[in-house]
């Protein structure tokens, strides 16, 4: 009774982010992602987040997010799936006021792989297929493979139906990562969000599922947040935050030359390598 009582009062809980009164009426979404003049300001905060942020995304693009920790990366794209509201105006998707639009619509357009993955203890299977209805097991394993995880899956004692405990305790941090990115993939979304997804992941294994994804998500639109040079060197659009502002934006090339934070961030990189090799 205890237990059915918090689980009603949780149930009971009015969302703060719902549709609009009249929402459109769309059945599917491009990918066209547009932020207006936006500023955005979390509860509580003295300083906003995100500042003046202009920023068109055309459909099927690849935009890459480089900065430092607490730029601003992940608060713009928690916008995108409305896990944060923007001021009205100035998230727009396909032209359209991003409230305008359907909730159901918006998130079953959207895989969306967090910093944070979470797992449930359920079977590897279970898993990649969490959220989708009537997933086929060759699905399933179509996804494992462009994700990267197929390999490691296959050496489990029970493959696809291992359990992988709670939170995905019996797994590597790439390992829950790849799980998740080949969960995101299982849905065919026309905006893929990976926000950090492959820091656990090393640069073979990065290069590989990179490599996929360039070849799944042609005509689909892909926001790809990296702290490294080499997840994001083959965007169309690297965009580099600094404390909310967007202060560079261009290909991998025009920022190199243009000799600022981004070239700064690529040398030190090289150093790294450099060091870790000898």
């Amino acid at each position: 009774m205890a237990s059915m009582g918090r689980m009603n009062q949780i149930m009971s809980i009015e969302p703060s982010i719902r549709d609009a009164e009249n929402p459109l009426v769309l059945t599917e979404i491009a990918g066209d992602i547009e932020f207006r003049n936006l500023t955005f300001t979390y509860d509580g905060a003295a300083q906003p987040a995100l500042k003046d942020i202009n920023l068109h995304i055309y459909p099927g693009q690849t935009v890459a997010f480089v900065g430092a920790v607490g730029s601003g990366k992940s608060t713009l794209m928690n916008l995108v799936p409305r896990l944060l509201d923007a001021h009205p105006g100035q998230v727009l998707i396909d032209g359209h006021p991003i409230r305008d639009i359907r909730l159901g619509l918006l998130r079953s357009s959207i895989g969306y792989v967090p910093q944070e993955t979470f797992l449930f203890g359920e079977s590897i299977a279970d898993n990649i297929a969490f959220g989708v209805e009537r997933a086929s097991p060759e699905d399933i394993t179509g996804v494992a493979v462009e994700a990267g995880i197929a390999e490691d899956i296959e050496g489990f004692p029970d493959r696809y139906e291992t359990l992988v405990g709670e939170r995905g305790i019996t797994l590597s941090g790439g390992q829950k990562q790849r799980t998740t990115i080949a969960r995101a993939l299982l849905r065919r979304p026309k905006i893929l969000i990976l926000d950090d997804a492959l820091s656990s992941v090393d640069t073979y294994t990065e290069e590989r599922i990179l490599g996929h994804l360039r070849h799944i998500m042609g005509g689909r639109t892909s926001l790809i947040v990296s702290h490294r040079v080499s997840t994001v060197k083959d965007a169309d659009l690297i965009v580099v935050l600094e404390n909310g502002s967007i202060v560079e934006r261009g290909t991998h090339d025009e920022l190199i030359a243009y000799d600022g934070l981004y070239a700064e961030l690529h040398q030190k990189q090289l150093l790294e390598e450099e060091l870790a090799a000898s």
